[in-house]
């Protein structure tokens, strides 16, 4: 079975992030979670570049990535 790294994270955290990604950019909480699944990739290359971002599921991450989804969508869909 493939890693998911929703797993790893505290389950209170889990759903506040699942939360403030469906809240930010309106999807249903699978959407949601799909979308934080696949940010992993993304956010670990971030740290690796020099600490842009703290790490995957850290405590910044659930502040950042719905604020990230919100200008990704408020910026392609003007």
């Amino acid at each position: 079975m493939p890693h998911d790294p929703l797993q790893d994270m505290p389950a209170e955290s889990r759903a506040e992030l699942t939360a403030a990604v469906c809240a930010a950019i309106d999807i249903d909480q699978a959407t949601a979670e799909d979308i934080i699944r696949s940010t992993e990739p993304f956010l670990d290359a971030m740290e690796r570049a020099g600490g842009l971002v703290d790490s995957w599921g850290g405590g910044e991450f659930c502040y950042v990535l719905p604020r990230l989804l919100s200008f990704i969508r408020q910026t392609a869909n003007p």
